[in-house]
């Protein structure tokens, strides 16, 4: 399924190109450039329809139990939670911050409210064995875990490691996160 979606995103990607020198060129006529263009609108809707599939198989959710979700869960609430939870340990890193951050609780992924969901309810809607909520529950994991040895470091007056560890492993699995839970949020508004 990967290897097909890649596939149609570099066709239309070639096609997209091709009409631009086409055009530049003044070879491509009006009916041409519409005719065209219909095409490349007909591949990105298989495209997307692929995606939205693709997205469906991983998380494997019916309707109700996206509701369901979504009454305990608002996930752009949890990306902005999570925003500036980072903030606050950017500030902390920075020595900006008035307020002291426990070791004990910032490496704990099951102390936030997105923790709590993935380590109870979510495991019985989607199993203990769901692609989608393992690398979610494996990437927040290693966040809480990289922003405990950033207050590690900082707390031992290390901070070039601190520094190191927030702009590696922590922006990585920042990144990573933020990129999974807009997956999620996709699924579960998904028709």
């Amino acid at each position: 399924m990967k290897k097909l979606s890649l596939a149609i995103n570099l066709f239309i990607v070639f096609g997209i190109s091709v009409e631009l020198v086409l055009i530049m060129l003044g070879k491509l006529s009006a009916d041409q450039l519409l005719i065209s263009s219909g095409i490349s609108g007909l591949v990105i809707l298989v495209s997307v329809k692929l995606l939205k599939d693709t997205l469906m198989k991983l998380y494997g959710l019916s309707d109700s139990q996206k509701e369901e979700i979504k009454n305990e869960l608002n996930v752009m609430e949890e990306i902005e939670a999570h925003i500036a939870w980072k903030l606050a340990l950017q500030n902390y890193l920075d020595g900006k911050s008035k307020s002291d951050i426990r070791l004990d609780q910032i490496m704990r992924d099951d102390q936030c409210h997105l923790g709590k969901w993935l380590h109870g309810p979510a495991l019985s809607y989607f199993g203990a064995n769901n692609q989608g909520i393992e690398a979610l529950t494996e990437q927040h994991s290693r966040l809480h875990t990289a922003a405990g040895f950033v207050v590690k470091n900082i707390q031992e007056n290390n901070l070039p490691a601190a520094k190191r560890i927030m702009d590696g492993e922590v922006r990585k699995a920042f990144h990573e996160l933020m990129t999974t839970l807009n997956v999620l949020n996709k699924v579960l508004i998904m028709k």
